[in-house]
């Protein structure tokens, strides 16, 4: 008998092995394939640079921010759903769950282009940048901007991360590929002819990733008011969470546009993605772990320590590595992004850590949570960047995020805290089962007869 509990414990132990090395596959895939397109976009980044005087330079980095800004209001909440349910369906469910989240995300998609096609008329007016013919000539595919989350919540809750990142690397590489053509052929760079490439070559990879998810059309539909009523439960609050918090965290661009110039923004966005490179290996690790954590009662230690290392041994090497690094790469006309580089690279750290709480509080469905947090970083953000950017341009913005997002942390830290208090694993089926439980012992107290 003990021969076979041993066999029993060995085969547990064999299979959690076997998991987690999965998972840390997922994970260094998603940050190796992340760095990647990390380092193709400094590539196609130097391209352009070089290529453009530095205002056009702002304006189009300002056209990318205000896209990726923008495209995080149109979710809804109605996506996570979708995750969590496919992190806990058998594999042979998933893709019509898949195929229903894609017949949703349509009409989101077209409201998006609508969107940019309005607001493109304002943007040269409100930002002091040239950007506004140029979104308004990408508008009807701009609506691949907001499918990113849907495609990382789609792969995250099915297990196959890697088919996000070959395909986000494939976008990025024929990016980076037709700007080198097309500098080869002395073909002179526009702001307008930059966004073309780029959303071609989304949109070539986004195409791809649909397809290799194999989504089921038939009886899709019918799990479309499932999402509906999860967004209405727990996503539409993680969605207004991420909202508070993403957006306020990547308003900077913006405001940096608004309250400085055209070249400051330059500089704040090459810094920005200098400085992503420290969080990659912690959110592939984060992206991994999301079908485990919706049924893990706690965060392990052990991501918590990988996650603060990593951030702090990659914001040193990455705020070193910048003052060789940027004026070789992209000219010494960028030199004045260098010292923007060590602040935005520990908010980087600050972030991954972060991030690893939010992620448990997103698998759990803990939006009030989210929401609270959020709040925390909008008010910090604002506050600081109203106070810093006036007197301290782009450096401000970038002293700004660090010290919102280490309140953002702080707040985090103690609602998960308190959310273990309520045990997510304490789903509703398994409460009514303790309380059923408890009672049937209850009554069978009561009908025990008694002694004496």
């Amino acid at each position: 008998m003990r021969a076979v509990v041993t066999q029993r414990a060995g085969w547990r132990l064999r299979v959690a092995g076997l998991k987690d090395s999965r998972m840390l596959a997922q994970g260094a895939g998603f940050a190796f394939s992340e760095a990647t397109v990390a380092g193709l976009g400094a590539i196609s980044t130097a391209l352009v640079a070089r290529d453009l005087s530095t205002r056009d330079f702002g304006s189009t980095t300002f056209a990318v921010s205000f896209l990726l800004f923008t495209a995080l209001f149109f979710d809804f909440g109605l996506f996570l759903p979708a995750a969590r349910l496919t992190a806990v369906q058998a594999a042979a469910d998933r893709g019509r769950t898949v195929g229903a989240a894609l017949v949703l995300y349509v009409p989101v998609g077209l409201l998006f282009s609508a969107a940019i096609f309005g607001l493109s008329f304002f943007v040269n007016g409100w930002f002091h940048v040239d950007a506004g013919y140029a979104l308004r000539l990408i508008a009807p595919l701009a609506l691949l901007y907001p499918f990113r989350t849907l495609a990382t919540y789609l792969a995250q809750g099915v297990e196959r991360l890697h088919v996000y990142s070959v395909t986000n690397v494939l976008g990025q590489l024929l990016y980076v590929v037709a700007l080198a053509v097309l500098q080869l052929a002395h073909v002179k760079f526009t702001v307008s002819l930059v966004l073309q490439l780029r959303v071609a070559s989304i949109a070539i990879s986004t195409v791809i990733f649909v397809v290799w998810l194999s989504p089921v059309f038939r009886g899709a539909i019918s799990l479309v008011p499932r999402f509906i009523e999860d967004a209405r439960d727990y996503g539409f609050q993680v969605y207004t969470g991420a909202v508070l918090s993403m957006a306020t965290y990547n308003m900077d661009v913006l405001m940096v546009g608004a309250l400085t110039n055209a070249r400051q923004v330059g500089y704040y966005s090459l810094a920005g993605s200098v400085a992503y490179m420290v969080g990659l290996p912690v959110y592939g690790v984060c992206k991994a772990l999301f079908a485990r954590l919706t049924s893990a009662p706690k965060i392990e230690t052990r991501w918590l320590i990988f996650a603060t290392v990593t951030g702090v041994a990659g914001a040193a090497a990455v705020s070193i590595l910048a003052y060789p690094v940027i004026p070789l790469v992209f000219s010494s006309r960028y030199r004045g992004a260098i010292a923007l580089v060590l602040p935005l690279a520990f908010a980087e750290g600050v972030r991954g850590v972060t991030n690893v709480y939010n992620s448990f509080l997103s698998a759990h469905g803990r939006g009030r949570d989210l929401r609270s947090a959020a709040l925390v970083l909008t008010a910090s953000n604002i506050v600081f960047n109203f106070a810093l950017i006036p007197p301290f341009g782009a450096l401000g913005a970038a002293w700004a995020s660090f010290a919102a997002l280490v309140l953002n942390l702080i707040a985090h830290v103690v609602l998960y805290r308190r959310s273990l208090w309520i045990s997510p694993a304490l789903s509703r089926g398994r409460i009514n089962q303790i309380v059923k439980a408890a009672a049937q012992n209850t009554m069978r107290s009561i009908s025990r007869p008694q002694r004496g």
